[in-house]
């Protein structure tokens, strides 16, 4: 990271997977990918660049379990800068 306060778009793009999957319990999707991609489980141990692969890998799978244990997706922006939620 450049800053302290600033994330890249990579590092972003794997925090909010996270996020998500440890909200619905999902995790081991990201261990499952990381072991198939990277032959271990240790996300923690990836650059930046690994993670934001896994991420990509992860991505589909995580979101369908998510959706399916209730996560409802933000709406694109309305143009007014508040999000709404698909309901």
């Amino acid at each position: 990271m450049s800053n302290k306060d600033e994330f890249t778009k990579e590092q972003m793009k794997f925090l909010e997977l996270f996020h998500i999957a440890a909200l619905f319990d999902c995790l081991y999707i990201l261990d499952f990918h990381c072991m198939n991609e990277f032959n271990h489980d240790k996300v923690s141990d990836l650059t930046d660049q690994g993670r934001y692969h896994l991420a990509v890998l992860a991505e589909k799978e995580i979101f369908e379990h998510a959706i399916e244990s209730g996560y409802q997706p933000p709406r694109p922006f309305k143009g007014d800068g508040d999000r709404d939620f698909v309901s």
